[in-house]
């Protein structure tokens, strides 16, 4: 069972993951990295991207991964030119075949309308898998 935490901000308001729904990782073999969090009210997100090579910073954009946050039944990806989702990798620790990592993030997202989120705020850290 998983342990971990993700929040941020969206637009002014907090939202949080479960902690039994918050991980961050890469799988070693594929240099493929995941953020995903998940409460049962009214929020999951999804980040993936490739090429982690241990903390840094990485900017996430349309041509180089995929980003969906659903917030209160709205889906947010990366659509539009400005759209991004900045990371950074503070710290991370082997578990088996698998990197947990922690770290901040932070982002603008649009929906398919053109309505424009901003994340700020954002902070994730593993525990275990």
């Amino acid at each position: 069972r998983s342990l971990g935490s993700l929040s941020f901000w969206c637009n002014g308001e907090f939202y949080a993951a479960d902690s039994t729904h918050a991980r961050a990782y890469e799988v070693k073999q594929t240099s493929v990295a995941y953020i995903k969090g998940a409460n049962k009210e009214n929020m999951i997100t999804s980040i993936e991207w490739k090429a982690v090579k241990g903390p840094g910073q990485f900017i996430i954009g349309k041509q180089n991964g995929k980003v969906e946050f659903t917030i209160n039944h709205k889906t947010y990806l990366l659509t539009g030119a400005g759209d991004y989702i900045k990371i950074m990798i503070s710290k991370v620790k082997q578990q088996d075949s698998f990197l947990l990592l922690s770290g901040t993030f932070e982002g603008q997202l649009q929906d398919k309308s053109g309505n424009k989120i901003k994340i700020t705020e954002g902070s994730f850290e593993t525990i275990s898998l």
